[in-house]
């Protein structure tokens, strides 16, 4: 079976409050949505959320990548088994931009949204084709079963951003109350007390709950050990991107010398940074995010590169995933094993309009079902991408 069109939308769509953390604020959420579709008619869909802060990418630089990208070898392989197609997405490639921030293509990350809309598109479809959910295609990858695991159920975490203290006051004894069992905490904004916000927070949330903290590259190390007895005594879990990723020396060999784990999101965002941050000692932990690592298959690599040289990890999200990304979380969450925390699948609590027509949001307490179905198991409503639409590119 072989592609016969590719096409890419980038849409922005507004969310129901604005989302403030220490490196950014946002009150619409802009995506790259890539619909395939091969031979015989099936569809499958695919999204990406760039971040200039993460990889160095736009929506604008995701087009430009396109237009500049010769998309025959897509066209020219067929796509008959899950190796040909896992072989497939690995081998492809995108052009470069002349103009890219040179920090992020030495690291190997810049690309990695435009490749993860292309790449879980072309994975829908072809599960879609096979009538296999995307948890089975997962599974199915070389190399990995040691990795895989599959849950009917998972929980996800709950998350306070930056708000008015009453609202945040109400949200953290509403995640008691409703069974949420972790919490993670925005902190690094100016004109906040983190520690005293910390206290607070742990008082409302009880002394049962998890609790992490996401410093999003406002602090320093000597914060870190300043403080590390007020982590120990907030029996804070993990401590996310603490500096700023120009400052990532300053980490060389913590793993290990604080409780509380150190854990990599903005310098993780390649396998490169994966095996650079685990032979300089920089953390404990990943955060993996689908979006900006590129797609489903080298999140998956990461974790198992995680996994065998004794580092945890969560699944993270980006800010604004529609339920198409939601989805393909989803599936790694219900098929991974040893998964420290989850997050995502905000949807209806978030978005003021999905792009899907389920709803997929996490329920009572963050709990989720597997979703069942072919390929994400989830049907997207075309309707709603052309009215959020505000470009769009024929690739093939």
């Amino acid at each position: 079976m072989r592609i016969t069109r590719l096409s890419a939308y980038q849409v922005s769509v507004p969310l129901r409050r604005k989302i403030k953390h220490a490196s950014f604020s946002r009150s619409e959420s802009t995506s790259i949505i890539v619909k395939c579709q091969l031979e015989d008619g099936t569809t499958g869909w695919g999204e990406s959320v760039p971040r200039p802060y993460v990889t160095g990418e736009s929506a604008e630089t995701v087009l430009a990548q396109y237009e500049a990208t010769d998309f025959r070898f897509l066209v020219d392989n067929k796509l008959e088994t899950i190796e040909n197609v896992v072989e497939v997405c690995s081998a492809f490639k995108l052009s470069r931009l002349s103009n890219a921030p040179s920090e992020y293509q030495k690291r190997g990350c810049f690309g990695n949204a435009a490749r993860c809309a292309i790449e879980l598109s072309l994975l829908d479809a072809t599960a879609r084709l096979w009538n296999i959910s995307l948890s089975e295609l997962i599974a199915s990858i070389p190399g990995i079963a040691d990795l895989c695991e599959t849950r009917d159920c998972i929980q996800y975490s709950a998350v306070l951003t930056s708000m008015k203290p009453l609202k945040q006051t109400i949200l953290a004894l509403l995640y008691r109350l409703t069974g949420f069992q972790s919490c993670k905490v925005k902190v690094g904004l100016p004109g906040i007390d983190d520690i005293t916000l910390l206290r607070k927070i742990r008082m409302l949330t009880g002394q049962k709950m998890s609790l992490r903290i996401d410093a999003n590259e406002a602090w320093s190390r000597q914060i870190l050990e300043d403080h590390a007895s007020d982590f120990n005594a907030l029996a804070i879990q993990s401590i996310e991107q603490p500096v700023p990723h120009q400052d990532l020396d300053t980490l060389r060999q913590i793993r290990g010398q604080l409780a509380t784990r150190i854990m990599l999101d903005e310098s993780l965002c390649s396998y490169q940074d994966g095996e650079l941050a685990i032979a300089e000692g920089y953390c404990d932990a990943f955060n993996l995010r689908i979006s900006k690592l590129g797609g489903l298959i080298p999140t998956v690599r990461l974790a198992h590169l995680a996994r065998q040289t004794g580092l945890r990890y969560q699944l993270g999200c980006q800010v604004g995933e529609t339920g198409i990304l939601s989805a393909a979380g989803r599936h790694f969450a219900t098929s991974i094993r040893g998964i420290d925390f989850l997050e995502g699948s905000f949807d209806r609590y978030l978005l003021k309009q999905n792009l899907i027509q389920e709803d997929i949001s996490f329920q009572w307490g963050g709990r989720a079902p597997a979703l069942s179905g072919p390929g994400l198991g989830i049907t997207v409503d075309e309707h709603f991408i052309q009215e959020y639409k505000e470009r769009e590119l024929i690739l093939i």
